[in-house]
């Protein structure tokens, strides 16, 4: 009877001790997730500021462009204006590639997460949008120019001169992040 009462007794400190275990490995791996929860949120909002950052040298180097170049674009000097168009394009597409690298680390944050923070889910739901306007302004941007181009290229070819202007490449395509068939107030053609 006394081995009997002492199995019990072994018996219910055994499954005390394997339930507090399970308890304490549950809650260090709950506040240990917790503390990367934390740790990550830390990295979203600091992703976000340099894609922020980004976003705003873009939307700068786009009011240079048309207030020094693109809003003076004359026929008659386009000839001459023409590298120095082509490299601001350039320029202007390299800030477009950080915006995109920054993008891609924001995905990587972002994506099928949910964060215990509103501030910072609304950053994960609003960089998509944004970076969707910079692409989209950039390839409105080009297209302005290359019709420029086009139709210098036909009046010249119309006045019988050889004289023929190159548009502007770009490996860029226009991004649909929300899926509305909607780019930057344009239907999709």
């Amino acid at each position: 009877m006394k081995a009997k009462k002492i199995g019990i007794l072994l018996l219910t400190v055994s499954v005390i001790m394997l339930i507090s275990g399970t308890v304490t490995t549950f809650l260090v791996s709950l506040k240990k997730d917790r503390a990367e929860t934390q740790a990550r949120m830390v990295v979203v909002n600091d992703s976000f500021e340099e894609f922020n950052t980004s976003v705003s040298a873009f939307e700068l180097e786009r009011d240079t462009l048309y207030t020094e170049s693109l809003g003076n674009l004359y026929y008659d000097t386009l000839t001459t204006d023409d590298e120095m168009l082509k490299n601001k394009f350039s320029n202007y597409e390299s800030i477009v590639d950080t915006v995109v690298k920054n993008v891609k680390i924001m995905d990587g944050l972002c994506k099928d997460v949910y964060y215990p923070d509103s501030n910072v889910n609304s950053k994960c739901s609003n960089y998509k949008l944004i970076y969707e306007q910079v692409v989209n302004y950039f390839m409105e941007d080009v297209k302005l120019y290359n019709n420029t181009i086009k139709t210098f290229n036909e009046q010249q070819a119309a006045a019988g001169s050889t004289v023929a202007l190159i548009e502007y490449k770009t490996t860029k395509k226009y991004v649909d992040y929300n899926k509305d068939g909607v780019f930057e107030g344009k239907e999709v053609e």
